[in-house]
Formats: structure tokens, sequence, C-alpha cells
């Protein structure tokens, strides 16, 4: 888990949407995933990842180290880690506009406080 006293460690909630029909099949590929994909996501300053889903509707909760403008610059320059990975993945989510995007932060509390979504807090 990211240092809470860590300035640069993030905790972001993203949503996607899976397409109708793909929900079990997202959830079965998704029981592991291949490990130089995983790897390459620690490397790059993942701590967490953690995926809900309620019907199609996927809820992310993704730390970093270092947040997750760094981890996508990171993933950036490492290139296409599996690109089989990323074409399966392609054919159950739904990429039309609109069928995700990041969630605001409204309320939170770690062992110290609580915090709104205002707070700069709420990214520890």
């Amino acid at each position: 888990m990211p240092d809470p006293r860590d300035d640069r460690s993030e905790t972001l909630a993203w949503r996607t949407r899976l397409l109708p029909g793909m929900e079990q099949e997202y959830t079965r590929v998704h029981r592991r995933i291949p490990e130089p994909v995983a790897d390459a996501l620690r490397a790059a300053g993942v701590v967490r990842w953690r995926i809900w889903r309620d019907g199609i509707t996927l809820f992310h909760a993704i730390e970093t180290t270092d947040g997750m403008a760094e981890m996508g610059r990171r993933m950036a320059l490492r290139g296409a880690v599996d690109p089989e990975w990323d074409e399966l993945i392609a054919t159950m989510v739904d990429a039309a506009e609109g069928s995700y995007g990041s969630l605001p932060l409204v309320w939170g509390m770690d062992a110290r406080r609580q915090f709104d979504g205002g707070s700069t807090a709420g990214s520890d």
C-alpha cells in the first residue's frame, strides 16, 4: 500500500464498461493476468489494482507509488508488453466515448483522519 505520507502516491478510481455478454469471459481471463503484464505494471509503480464488477460496469481502484501520470509515462516508455492480451481485452471492453472515465473522490478516511474529495489527502 502506498505510504500515506508520500505525496507522490495516488489512488485513482476508474470506471469502464464491458460489451454486453462479456461479463463471464472478462472475469475468467482476470483470474490471473499474464505475468509479464503484472510485472510491467509493478515496475511502472502500481502497488495495488483491484477491479469490481456490477453487471457490465467495472470499477477499478488503482494505487500507485508516484501517481497515475508517472505510471502512464513509464508504461508508454515500455511499449506493448503483451499485444495478444491487449487485443483480447479490447474484444470485451466498450471503447465508446462515455463508457469509461475517472471517478471523483467524494469522501474517504484512513487510520488518521477523514477527508473530502477536495482534500489533497484523498490522493494518498
